[in-house]
């Protein structure tokens, strides 16, 4: 059993230098948005591509688990190109950009 004291968070900073805690349904809202510029409108394929976005930033794992926008929106990229979408991962920098600067 996982307490919530016992679990690691992934920190990213945006481009004005505020941090965020990243969520999952951050990754899979930038993930299903660049997914419906191909016409795929698949929420589960989001959530999966997500998952596994969350899962390398976890294997890269960092002392203070901060990783910068620009290092989110090439997990994204990579995993969506090695998914056989490369055509979504095109949308990601302006997506995951716009989504952080929201949040700050």
């Amino acid at each position: 059993m996982e307490f919530v004291a016992d679990m690691e968070y992934i920190i990213v900073k945006n481009s004005q230098g505020k941090v965020v805690p990243l969520e999952h349904d951050d990754v899979t809202a930038v993930i299903y948005t660049s997914l419906q510029y191909m016409g795929k409108t698949d929420r589960l394929l989001s959530l999966n591509l997500a998952d596994k976005v969350l899962h390398r930033l976890k294997i890269m794992r960092r002392a203070d688990n901060h990783f910068d926008v620009r290092e989110l929106e090439q997990m994204i990229k990579f995993v969506l190109n090695e998914s056989g979408h490369a055509e979504a991962s095109q949308y990601v920098t302006s997506l995951s950009e716009k989504m952080f600067a929201e949040l700050s």
